[in-house]
């Protein structure tokens, strides 16, 4: 396994649980307060889907 998906399989999970968290807009808190990494977004953006499937489950079928 490469430095690169190591790395991406380390930050994948915080990523994923700050992207899909509500805001809390409702209850008076900044409609932006769901602080992540864009640049991280990009990254996964580009990643083929296949890769990305991979790294969210955990499986290595290559």
């Amino acid at each position: 396994m490469s430095k690169r998906e190591d790395r991406l399989r380390a930050q994948i999970e915080p990523f994923m649980r700050a992207y899909g968290r509500v805001s809390r807009r409702r209850y008076g808190g900044d409609p932006n307060d769901r602080h992540y990494d864009r640049a991280f977004e990009e990254e996964l953006k580009r990643l083929d889907p296949r890769d990305l499937d991979r790294l969210i489950n955990g499986t290595d079928e290559e």
